[in-house]
């Protein structure tokens, strides 16, 4: 049967959130995994043609981006950078020109099908290089380079008040989000710059919530979570009253969710333990899977039948593929 399932789930849980300054409880663990798997369903949900209120199912994306930056956040900041760029460089880089490949090769082998030279001359765009040969993988080189900021940042920034710090980061964040819904800098412009300016604001947000977890009192974590929840939420409704709706949805509900989660204490789901580790690989391989099941099956018309048949069928794939040599490219 391969390794043992309640082994592989060690191994990614402890390389997700090992060497934190304080250490999260198993119920906060649980409840931000849980956020994991839904969020990885939202973002099958915002690509799937067809499907109503997509950009709801966006919330995935800034879950994801929040989640991420605070448990780097969340280090001590006393690891030294070139494991932390070794480490970041094998779970993000390595992934991104493995399915950069094979996206690419599938999308070279269509064009020759197809005999469409624009196949052939997307591939050698700038998009291409700072994005990748697919659209959703924008995520990883955005996530390495920003998330190696947000490390520095961290580091530098231990020296001083975590309140001030929280304070002064969720001003910044909420500033970059008014900015992004706005549509001030990316207006026009190809991928990925929008896909950029849309998680900027993620990056102050994520760091100020993971400066609360760095705080030794439960009372002020919750009480700093609280602020950077109101704060969004007062943010996002003078924006929605300015008819700025589909990039302030999707923050708002991820602010909320993320914040909830690092304060919910519920116990341990066995069941949400081992389907957790599967949500990157679902967001690498769900295009895929999609595509392949939109060619056999008239679900689209059917959206949620389609979107979850969609992610379970990529959860299982992932699950195959964490079984074999190639589990550190899901």
């Amino acid at each position: 049967m391969g390794p043992d399932a309640s082994q592989l789930v060690k191994d990614r849980i402890v390389d997700e959130k090992d060497a934190v300054s304080v250490p999260l409880p198993v119920q906060r663990i649980t409840s931000i995994d849980g956020l994991r798997i839904l969020a990885a369903v939202g973002i099958v949900w915002f690509h799937t043609d067809g499907a109503p209120y997509r950009y709801i199912g966006y919330t995935g994306l800034p879950i994801f981006l929040l989640i991420f930056f605070s448990l780097i956040t969340h280090r001590s900041g006393t690891d030294p950078a070139r494991y932390f760029f070794k480490r970041r460089w094998n779970r993000l880089v390595m992934p991104w020109l493995f399915w950069s490949l094979l996206y690419g090769a599938l999308r070279i082998i269509k064009g020759a099908c197809s005999g469409e030279a624009s196949s052939f001359q997307a591939m050698l765009s700038l998009e291409t290089v700072l994005a990748g040969t697919h659209v959703h993988l924008w995520y990883l080189p955005y996530a390495f380079v920003s998330g190696f900021l947000v490390y520095a940042l961290n580091r530098w920034t231990l020296r001083f008040s975590h309140v001030a710090v929280v304070l002064i980061a969720t001003g910044v964040g909420l500033s970059m989000l008014v900015v992004n819904a706005a549509g001030l800098f990316s207006f026009g412009l190809r991928c990925p710059v929008p896909q950029w300016e849309f998680g900027l604001a993620a990056v102050p947000l994520g760091f100020a919530i993971g400066r609360c977890l760095m705080i030794s009192s439960s009372w002020w974590q919750r009480a700093l979570l609280s602020a950077i929840f109101v704060l969004t939420q007062v943010t996002s409704l003078a924006l929605i009253a300015s008819g700025h709706v589909s990039s302030t949805v999707p923050y708002s509900l991820a602010v909320t969710l993320v914040c909830l989660a690092y304060c919910w204490r519920s116990g341990g789901s066995v069941i949400i333990a081992k389907l957790a580790p599967l949500t990157f690989g679902i967001y690498l391989i769900h295009p895929l899977v999609s595509r392949g099941l939109a060619s056999f099956t008239s679900l689209e018309q059917h959206w949620v039948g389609f979107v979850g048949l969609t992610a379970c069928v990529s959860g299982l794939i992932t699950l195959g593929m964490m079984r074999t040599p190639l589990r550190k490219l899901v």
